[in-house]
């Protein structure tokens, strides 16, 4: 049975997933991804799976809220895998750039 402190750990964990995602974004963006439609795809699909692990977190915090740590650490969890599918989606649009001459424009 998950408590606070578990709730409260995950959580964090996922701030700090956010974070590098933040990183990720700021790279693609800062480069012109939009010409590589392999990118744009995989872009658009990250922005999809975050919209998911935007809904995953309403549900944990709503929970949190009535203290019900167990639902709520189970949705943080299913937030990060959300982000986790984001993060691996940016790291490779990352990589495709990386290896394609992609153009810093920002």
């Amino acid at each position: 049975k998950y408590n606070q402190a578990d709730y409260e750990k995950q959580v964090a964990t996922n701030v700090a997933t956010q974070a590098v995602i933040d990183q990720v974004v700021g790279y693609i963006t800062s480069h012109n991804y939009a010409d590589f439609p392999v990118v744009v795809a995989m872009v658009e699909d990250a922005t999809d799976q975050l919209g998911f692990a935007a809904e995953a977190q309403k549900k944990s915090e709503a929970a949190a809220l009535k203290k019900d740590y167990q639902n709520a650490t189970l949705w943080a969890n299913q937030w990060w895998q959300y982000q986790v599918k984001t993060a691996d989606l940016g790291l490779r649009a990352k990589t495709h750039l990386d290896q394609n001459g992609a153009k810093k424009t920002k």
